[in-house]
């Protein structure tokens, strides 16, 4: 079954614009978490 050009692109388009998105927050909570953690607003995490 065959899709067209377009659509695939479309598809493909959304799926860029969707992990972009994910990424940018992913980054701003690990900056955020950095800060913190150099400004000592919160402590080391221990595991385990």
């Amino acid at each position: 079954m065959a899709v067209p050009w377009g659509t695939t692109l479309w598809v493909a388009r959304l799926v860029w614009i969707a992990l972009r998105g994910w990424l940018s927050s992913c980054l701003t909570v690990a900056d955020d978490v950095a800060a913190s953690i150099r400004t000592g607003e919160i402590g080391p995490f221990h595991v385990g």
